[in-house]
This record gives C-alpha cells, sequence and structure tokens, in this order.
C-alpha cells in the first residue's frame, strides 16, 4: 500500500530536500490571493486540516479519577481522502482526591497521506501529500462542583483545556501553530448499580474557541477567531472488569467553513491488576469528516487516598 510505503520514504532524506513551488503558487494564485505568506492561505478548520490538528474533546463522566495513570494508544484515521496513523500519550494526575485532576496530553508523532486532491483543497504545500512531524502538547484541569454520592445532585465537573502550539507542519494544513481553549461542564447521574456493575448517563455543554488564519479565501474566515459550542450525550456501563461506553459529542462554530465536527464513539476495555486494554472506534457524522480505529493501554502507577 502506498499509505505504508510512504513510511520508508519519509524516513529518508526526501521531505528535507528543497521544493520548487511554481506548481502551487499557478494553482492558488500567489501571491494575489492572498498576499506572501503561503502559510496563511491554509483554512484552520477542522474541515480543512489533518484530524488531529483541532481534536473534539472527550465526553467524561463528571466525576474526578482518582488513579495516577499513563495511556499510550495508536489511532488511524480515514476519511475524506486522508489517511493518518499517529501515536496519542495521555498522563492523569490526581490532585485532590474526588475534587480535582490534572491532564497532559500529547501526539509524539503522525505519518499522514493524501490524495492530490485533497492537498489541493486545503492548499498544502508538499507536492507528494505526503509526510510525518510531531503534533501538539495539550493540558487541562478538572475540578468536581457535585458528588451524587454526598448530595441530592448529580455529578457535575468543570473543565479547563488549552492546547500549546507545539504542532508542526501548518504549511501543510497538519497542525494549526496557533493556541486553542476549551471550557465545559460535565454532568452524569448512575441509574442502576450493583456490587460488581453499573450505568451511567452523561452529558456535557462548554465553550470551544481557536485562532484562524483571516484570509479571505474560499473555505477560509473573514475573522481572526472562531468561537463554537461542545456538546456530547452518552453511557457508560461496567461489569467486572469490563467498561463498555458510547456517546456522541462534537462542536458547532459560528464560521460555517466544515467547522461542525461530531462523532459517535463507541469504547471497550478490560482490566487486568495494573493493566487496562481498550479499543476505540469512532464513526464521523459529517460527509467530510474521518473515522478513527484506537488500540492501546493504560498503566495505573496508585491510587490517591
Amino acid at each position: 500500500m502506498r499509505f505504508f510505503f510512504s513510511l520508508l520514504v519519509l524516513l529518508s532524506v526526501a521531505q528535507l530536500s528543497a521544493q520548487n513551488f511554481d506548481w502551487w503558487d499557478n494553482l492558488h494564485n500567489y501571491p494575489a490571493a492572498a498576499g506572501n505568506d503561503r502559510d496563511r492561505y491554509i483554512s484552520i478548520s477542522p474541515g480543512y486540516m489533518g484530524p488531529n490538528a483541532l481534536r473534539v474533546p472527550v465526553l467524561r463522566n463528571g466525576k474526578i479519577d482518582n488513579e495516577l495513570w499513563s495511556e499510550t494508544t495508536f489511532e488511524y484515521h480515514s476519511g475524506n481522502g486522508d489517511r493518518t496513523l499517529n501515536i496519542w500519550s495521555e498522563f492523569n494526575i490526581p490532585l485532590a482526591k474526588d475534587k480535582a485532576l490534572l491532564y497532559v496530553q500529547s501526539i509524539p508523532w503522525e505519518i499522514w497521506e493524501t490524495t492530490d486532491a485533497l492537498r489541493n483543497e486545503r492548499r498544502a504545500q508538499g507536492r507528494s501529500a505526503t509526510g510525518w512531524n510531531t503534533g501538539d502538547t495539550a493540558f487541562g484541569i478538572i475540578v468536581r462542583i457535585a458528588n451524587e454520592e454526598t448530595s441530592k445532585w448529580p455529578n457535575i465537573t468543570f473543565r479547563a483545556h488549552s492546547k500549546t502550539t507545539t504542532g508542526g507542519n501548518i504549511s501543510n494544513a497538519r497542525f494549526t501553530d496557533a493556541s486553542m481553549f476549551f471550557w465545559e461542564a460535565t454532568t452524569s447521574k448512575t441509574l442502576s448499580k450493583t456490587d460488581d456493575s453499573s450505568f451511567l448517563i452523561k452529558g456535557m455543554l462548554g465553550f470551544y474557541t481557536w485562532q484562524t488564519n483571516k484570509n479571505f479565501l474560499p473555505n477560509g474566515s473573514d475573522f481572526f477567531q472562531n468561537d463554537a459550542g461542545t456538546y456530547g450525550v452518552g453511557v457508560e456501563y461496567t461489569k467486572g472488569q469490563w467498561f463498555f461506553g458510547s456517546d456522541v459529542s462534537g462542536y458547532h462554530g459560528y464560521i460555517q467553513n466544515r467547522d461542525t465536527p461530531a462523532f459517535l464513539r463507541n469504547q471497550v476495555s478490560y482490566r487486568f491488576k495494573h493493566i487496562a486494554l481498550y479499543t476505540n472506534i469512532n464513526f464521523s457524522l459529517n460527509s467530510w469528516g474521518w473515522n478513527t480505529f484506537t488500540i492501546g493501554y493504560r498503566h495505573f502507577f496508585k491510587t490517591i487516598e
């Protein structure tokens, strides 16, 4: 397959070679269309970038995870003419039992391939339509507002999340090289519970904002910033060491240039003593989106008492 063969090519010096941009300049009316900076031609929108650029927030369960753990996964995204394979890592750091936690997320590496048509639509500058790069690091804090076990309220948490600008390769529409923030509240309610099983419903609402390129181009933006409402609703079921989860989550931007990603997400995991193995299958609910298959593991170090 061309995708996997490209891995060998990309690890060579080919990606470092100089490019002739005459083909790109003629295709995109450079510099008359939007100025001399080619990177400004990129549309910073989830529908015109790689699948890791502006990720949809994960719907959590309104509780505080009191365990210190690390997670490593492999994600394969496919759809809309883009195929991407990346590593995902996350650290969960409880700050106070049942009250607050800090998490850190990173995409240390991704390899990708797009069709020539998608390359041109995104105004990407790599003529080969293949590449690899490092991704963003992000972090967030979650604070618990209400606990269903100690009050008449359902579980309620508040989360603040920020993405750094460590991700590279904006010239190929892979990462934004700009800030992104979201804030959201999550609530949940346990509907049934036994000694070894539970069933929970959950939902979230929030606000998502990111910096754009103001370039006035087709599929571009007339603004420096896009704002979106985030949403999600789902269920969780646990039985012994098994976990099953499903939800519909997404966000809805106001510029309306493919800034409304939405997914049906499904997860299954099984926990051993200190290790959990899991798989996720996410289906895009947009015609321009992508589907994601994930396999990974989580290592638990200790529980905060």
